[in-house]
């Protein structure tokens, strides 16, 4: 494995974990809010709209 290959293998382990820690923040944030029994309907937009994108990649 070549320094370019490995440094391609870190940097999408790096955004594994990036994805993976705003999904998780984002659990906890609507799970305050349906606890509070509020919503935040532009966060909400914004989640949908992104969460695709980082699905997939």
């Amino acid at each position: 494995m070549d320094f370019l290959e490995l440094k391609i293998m870190n940097q999408d382990n790096h955004t594994d974990e990036k994805n993976g820690e705003f999904y998780e923040n984002c659990a906890i944030y609507f799970e305050f809010l349906r606890k509070k029994g509020r919503t935040d309907y532009n966060f909400e937009d914004e989640y949908y709209f992104t969460m695709p994108a980082i699905s997939s990649h």
